[in-house]
């Protein structure tokens, strides 16, 4: 959960209201070993909440009451198809995705979470590391997308990011996508589709950082 902490972090001039998740997420990081469930229920209440946070500011006619009545999956969902209608990279896969471990994550937190319901001891049912592992690294995944594309929707890109500054993502690109004689793809990118770009420029340098450590 390492990047999206960072992502909330580097984004919390703008929207530090979004801090409030990162104790949740050192949380999921902390119990992974030692208590599994309790990293899968942190994961679950990622989701939820981030998922909320989204919807209602890309939805302000949102009725929250009944959407705080919605199952875990149906309020990920919401949040992907929202976040596919105003941004063309989502593609009706990953909503499915989304919505898809989002139900798993709900399941397994109705029936092995240790903290929303109370268990009796011994527990009858107990997740182990592999898959608090597994939930968490396809967490990270989605969440970190889906922030990433929500702040990019959010943001001022013709103050913020300017395609000259960037040469080395520009050339990066360029070298993934070549067209030959036509328009450069950057370019074309950052034009016509600048919240794409804005999503391939965040993921490029994260990379760049971690490469850098």
């Amino acid at each position: 959960m390492r990047t999206v902490k960072e992502l909330i972090e580097r984004y919390s001039g703008q929207h530090k209201e979004f801090l409030y998740y990162v104790p949740i997420i050192e949380k999921a990081e902390r119990n992974e070993v030692e208590h599994p469930d309790i990293t899968i229920e942190c994961c679950g209440s990622l989701f939820q909440g981030i998922a909320k946070s989204i919807v209602y500011r890309l939805d302000p006619a949102c009725d929250r009451l009944a959407f705080e009545d919605k199952s875990l999956h149906q309020q990920v969902k919401a949040m992907a198809t929202l976040l596919k209608a105003n941004d063309d990279v989502f593609e009706d896969e990953f909503v499915r995705n989304c919505e898809t471990l989002s139900r798993n994550i709900g399941t397994l937190r109705n029936s092995r979470g240790d903290i929303s319901h109370g268990r009796a001891v011994p527990k009858e049912l107990q997740s182990d590391r592999s898959l608090s592992r597994l939930v968490l690294n396809l967490s990270e995944a989605l969440l970190r997308y889906a922030l990433a594309s929500f702040f990019a929707l959010q943001s001022q890109p013709e103050d913020e990011v300017d395609y000259d500054e960037n040469p080395d993502f520009n050339d990066f690109l360029d070298e993934e996508y070549d067209f030959g004689g036509k328009p450069l793809y950057s370019l074309a990118l950052y034009q016509q589709y600048r919240e794409d770009y804005l999503i391939r420029l965040e993921e490029y340098r994260e990379a760049q950082e971690i490469l850098d450590e």
